[in-house]
């Protein structure tokens, strides 16, 4: 199965919780890809990354509430997009691995809230156009995945 395959897969079986673990992964690969491109000095390649991973954070900050655990969360969020910033005017990386840590952990906690979900395949995923490593081009409606 390629990795395509593999992604189309997991978003199709995914409950909202293991979807919100992929959104984590996805930022774990951009960021470290972020540190591979601020270290090789390609830097226009390091401004597309970080807007990536900004748009990701942006999302899960969008669906954050107004309750205590959301704030927090958002207080993250905010430090590590600050943090990155810092990192790519700084041309530096030394911060970096630690935010992929964040990353991890958090990917790690919801993966484990999700295996406690029953997951149930989400047949509107046949909507989806083109996706690939670094994006997911989807056509159609948000009615056709149930966001009407």
């Amino acid at each position: 199965m390629s990795y395509k395959d593999d992604l189309l897969m997991k978003i199709a079986t995914s409950n909202e919780c293991d979807l919100v673990a992929l959104q984590y992964q996805a930022l774990i690969e951009l960021t470290e890809d972020l540190k591979k491109s601020i270290d090789g000095k390609e830097y226009d390649s390091s401004d597309e990354i970080l807007d990536k991973i900004r748009d990701i954070i942006s999302n899960l900050m969008a669906s954050l509430s107004t309750d205590e655990f959301s704030q927090k969360t958002k207080s993250i969020y905010l430090y590590i997009n600050n943090q990155l910033t810092k990192q790519f005017i700084d041309k530096n990386t030394d911060k970096i691995d630690s935010i992929i840590n964040i990353f991890s952990q958090l990917r790690d906690a919801w993966s484990s809230v999700g295996a406690n979900f029953k997951s149930e395949i989400n047949k509107n995923v046949t909507n989806l156009g083109t996706y690939g490593k670094k994006d997911i081009n989807v056509q159609g409606s948000l009615g056709d995945f149930g966001k009407a």
